[in-house]
């Protein structure tokens, strides 16, 4: 009998010690750096000349629910939405998309769909069509997949501007999948840390949740400053904690880098604290789009050309 419950005993500290290694644990080495250049990147939006964004709209497609215990370590087992975004740079001539969100086909054997917007799904198709440039924070289907799915693919193409490592895994896509004849003739963007895109957007290579994770920063017109995250940080809550997602999703479920992600957080953290007017926007925080619609900064809604 001693021996059954001691066995008993071991396998439920074994089983506690699993738990909290994959949900709980959330020490992370200190060592590791990402630096944030704010000189640098306004130099750089300034760089090319010509008219910046004079605003920044979004649409929001569709909505996942995961738990918040999925989304920050140690946190709660209640579930949140996960809203899918896309969002449109606006210039006086012409528009900027960045992230596609996904289709129908792909959210509906997506985990924990809770609602799907057909209209503005639409509406981002018709962005797309009607984009100049096209660009993807990352990898993920939520973010890639009306690219991918896009029934005008080869029309809309040459607006688009995927870059070496995101062509390099388009795997991580899945199940979204770009045509290998559109691959053969992609022209990889490529650039070491920076680049800049248009004028008032600059691109900051940030890999970690994917290969090809990339941040995208945006002066407006008005000098107001926006810092697009895509998923380094699915919610605020991420920022302000300074804490990643749980080993479980990290490293069973996306195949994150969990230091070079934990990195950009505390980076992230101290930008929000040194450069408060460079508003951040997590992938998926439906508190802080709408708290930004509501002083202006972002504007719900893409504009289209007349049909």
């Amino acid at each position: 009998m001693r021996a059954k419950s001691i066995a008993t005993l071991t396998v439920l500290a074994a089983l506690a010690g699993l738990y909290w290694w994959l949900w709980l644990d959330h020490r992370m080495p200190a060592d590791r750096e990402f630096a944030i250049d704010v000189a640098e990147l306004r130099r750089l939006a300034g760089e090319a000349g010509g008219a910046k964004p004079d605003a920044v709209r979004f649409e929001k497609s569709s909505a996942l629910a995961f738990t918040e215990s999925m989304i920050v370590t140690g946190g709660r087992w209640a579930v949140v939405d996960m809203p899918v975004y896309a969002f449109q740079l606006h210039y006086p001539d012409r528009t900027i998309v960045v992230d596609t969100a996904m289709d129908r086909s792909l959210a509906k054997p997506a985990f924990l769909l809770q609602s799907f917007d057909d209209d503005a799904y639409t509406r981002v198709e018709r962005a797309l069509d009607a984009a100049s440039l096209i660009v993807v924070t990352h990898e993920h289907f939520d973010h890639s997949g009306g690219l991918a799915q896009h029934p005008r693919l080869a029309q809309v193409w040459p607006a688009v501007r995927l870059t070496e490592t995101q062509l390099a895994h388009v795997d991580r896509m899945a199940p979204a999948t770009l045509p290998q004849a559109l691959l053969d003739e992609a022209d990889a963007l490529r650039y070491e840390r920076y680049h800049a895109l248009a004028p008032g957007v600059v691109l900051i290579k940030s890999p970690g949740h994917t290969p090809g994770s990339q941040m995208v920063y945006v002066q407006l017109a008005d000098g107001r400053e926006l810092l697009l995250l895509g998923d380094v940080a699915w919610k605020q809550r991420n920022l302000d904690l300074v804490r990643e997602r749980p080993r479980f999703v990290t490293a069973l479920l996306i195949r994150e880098d969990r230091e070079a992600v934990h990195a950009q957080l505390r980076a992230l953290h101290r930008l929000a604290r040194e450069q408060p007017t460079i508003r951040q926007v997590p992938g998926h925080d439906a508190g802080v789009i709408d708290a930004l619609a509501a002083e202006g900064l972002l504007q719900p809604g893409f504009v289209l050309p007349p049909t």
